[in-house]
């Protein structure tokens, strides 16, 4: 046992402790150095302006930026032009570090299908709302002779009568029947006054 604790208190022991540490040092601060040259520490890059690119352009929009991107939802938007970027994120000029990957929002290249609603019966006014808040477009209205004044009586898609229910896309343009009460223009027999013919 003296010997051991002689020997924890020798030079040499001493020495090969200093050198195990050293050695550990250099070793901690080199794995460091080389995880920072893969994480590209300290390095960054602003975040370009995606909004308004073609899905088309993307690949070569992108080749000089040190930034990737994936595509990860489309949107159906129909004032905007088909397979465009709406929205991104992180925002553009954001900083981030090298290669990082920016989430991109697109408009869908398709209108996606939704089931017509019932129009007919109701008031023009409910009929628009309705065609306006599910999404469609209001198309022409024309007056026919019916029953109920400004009431829908007939919905049409290009031309043709389309029943509720059925599938149809989403900005697509409805066309109106409503009604118009015909007003009665005609004399009738009752107030004619009828002239008796001239005696001679």
């Amino acid at each position: 046992m003296k010997e051991f604790f002689g020997y924890i208190k020798s030079v040499v022991f001493l020495k090969h402790v200093a050198l195990a540490t050293i050695s550990l040092i250099i070793v901690i601060w080199i794995l460091f150095k080389l995880l920072g040259v893969y994480t590209h520490h300290g390095e960054t890059a602003e975040v370009p302006d995606f909004k308004g690119k073609a899905i088309s352009e993307l690949e070569a929009f992108v080749a000089d930026k040190n930034v990737g991107f994936t595509i990860i939802d489309s949107v159906y938007d129909p004032s905007e032009k088909p397979g465009i970027v709406i929205k991104q994120d992180p925002e553009a000029k954001s900083l981030v570090k090298h290669n990082r990957v920016i989430y991109l929002y697109v408009t869908s290249t398709q209108a996606p299908q939704m089931a017509m609603p019932k129009l007919v019966d109701r008031s023009t006014r409910q009929a628009v709302f309705m065609i306006e808040s599910y999404g469609l477009k209001v198309g022409k209205i024309t007056e026919i002779a019916g029953d109920c004044k400004g009431c829908v009586l007939k919905q049409f898609f290009n031309g043709k009568e389309i029943a509720p229910g059925e599938a149809i896309k989403k900005g697509s343009k409805i066309d109106l029947a409503v009604g118009k009460k015909e007003e009665d223009f005609g004399i009738k027999a009752d107030t004619i006054a009828v002239s008796e013919p001239e005696e001679n």
